[in-house]
């Protein structure tokens, strides 16, 4: 289906996940997860407004701004993983019975292969922009919503780790060199940062509920 999954129920896009059928798939649900995970942040944030958290109110509302805004991009990153992705199956039906033919499809398939790679790279971008504002949120969040932090950080790194992966199976291959590489290598640091991130947001919450962390 061409419509939006924004504009229609979950149980859409949880059924085409399901389906046999490519998309949406690891990328979009990556997008998705860390929606959720920022939108999550955002709820957090918003019950740490109000007379009683005045002290940091100003800094959460910060905060908040920058999940909704992670929020926001990583939604439009949903449908555009979908698109990314048809684009490249597009262009493999090309065809490729004379010479200019192969090399206008060959071209065409090298932007939809590229452009099926940047997206999840932006997906992992903005999952690890909305961890750091989570884990800032952390040590002022209101302590009736500390749980949802750690859960916000669980899925922005869950976001992260789809992504990343999307990236490393899209520039991996026989053809990649050194560019491809360095690529790699800046996702797999991402992917290390938001642990890192969500391990230091967990500590926080643990400490919160008076818990030590056994991991």
């Amino acid at each position: 289906m061409d419509a939006h999954y924004l504009g229609r129920p979950l149980k859409d896009f949880l059924d085409e996940l399901a389906a046999r059928q490519p998309t949406p798939g690891g990328g979009s649900s990556s997008a998705l997860a860390g929606a959720i995970g920022a939108a999550l942040g955002s709820m957090s944030a918003v019950f740490t407004t109000g007379e009683k958290f005045a002290g940091v109110e100003p800094r959460v509302k910060e905060l908040l701004a920058k999940l909704e805004e992670a929020r926001a991009a990583l939604s439009a990153l949903i449908q555009e993983d979908i698109a990314a992705y048809q684009a490249y199956v597009a262009a493999r039906k090309l065809p490729k019975e004379t010479e200019d033919q192969k090399a206008a499809r060959k071209a065409a398939m090298a932007r939809a292969q590229e452009q099926a790679t940047a997206i999840p790279e932006a997906i992992l971008a903005r999952a690890h922009e909305a961890q750091q504002w989570v884990v800032q949120l952390a040590p002022l969040c209101n302590p009736n919503l500390i749980g949802d932090v750690a859960v916000a950080a669980y899925l922005l790194e869950a976001a992260a780790r789809g992504a990343g992966i999307q990236v490393l199976c899209n520039l991996s291959g026989p053809a990649a060199g050194a560019p491809e590489a360095e690529r790699r290598a800046r996702a797999r640091e991402k992917v290390r940062a938001c642990q890192e991130m969500r391990e230091q947001a967990e500590r926080k919450v643990l400490e919160v509920l008076g818990l030590k962390d056994d991991t």
